[in-house]
């Protein structure tokens, strides 16, 4: 992974010598609505198992090489909080549940920019799993209530990032920026359901889902601000 990181900065510092008209570096911070998306938990019948609006967060360190005016290149390496949130009723019983994931995520994103400072973005992400943790409140009965799930993730997922909007100039090329970005995952996360169950296991898929696998899919949405510093035009 260091060798990864390395590779990549070496990357950015030898397209800024030769290509580029400027640099800008700085931190974000993003404030995200998060999903967990899997086909079995969406459909289940009644309210056994529900999804609850969940939010997140991430927050990290950005850099952005510039090659004209109005076009760029940016990674960003970001500590991700995404959360998921359910409740239902399980025999009778009232329950609310919660997964969280913390992760590392590192986008890499093409950035068109007007003279005014608006801006969209488009690109990939390449997210790592970190930790996976599941909580309910009805503990006695179905789980413990608090759970290490590291081992029903999978440790590396890819995705896609959107974005769009404004970089506004403050003082000696300082800058900040505000605007939305939308991500999500094309690979398979794998997990677990509302109730704690490896929806990759053959013997919960045989005895609750019919033995069909279905994949799952990280979805975030959120707002962004962030404080960057720019070298050259």
């Amino acid at each position: 992974m260091k060798k990864c990181f390395f590779l990549i900065a070496a990357s950015f510092l030898i397209s800024y010598n030769s290509f580029s008209q400027g640099l800008e570096l700085g931190v974000k911070g993003i404030y995200n609505s998060t999903w967990l998306l899997n086909k079995h938990i969406a459909e289940t019948s009644g309210s056994q198992q529900e999804y609850v609006p969940s939010f997140g967060y991430s927050y990290g360190v950005s850099g952005a090489i510039y090659f004209s005016d109005k076009f760029g290149i940016e990674m960003d390496i970001l500590y991700a909080n995404h959360s998921q949130q359910y409740t239902g009723t399980i025999s009778t019983i009232d329950y609310n549940a919660e997964t969280k994931l913390q992760m590392l995520d590192v986008p890499i994103l093409l950035k068109f920019q007007s003279v005014a400072g608006v801006y969209v973005e488009a690109g990939v992400l390449y997210s790592i799993l970190s930790s996976a943790e599941y909580y309910n409140d009805i503990a006695p009965l179905i789980s413990p209530y608090q759970e290490d799930i590291s081992d029903k993730f999978n440790k590396h997922s890819f995705g896609g990032v959107i974005g769009a909007g404004i970089n506004l100039d403050l003082f000696l090329g300082m800058g900040l920026t505000a605007g939305v970005r939308i991500s999500g995952s094309f690979s398979d996360l794998e997990g677990i359901d509302a109730l704690g169950l490896d929806l990759s296991d053959p013997i919960n898929l045989g005895a609750v889902y019919g033995g069909e696998y279905e994949p799952t899919h990280s979805l975030s949405a959120g707002f962004l601000l962030g404080l960057n510093f720019t070298i050259g035009n």
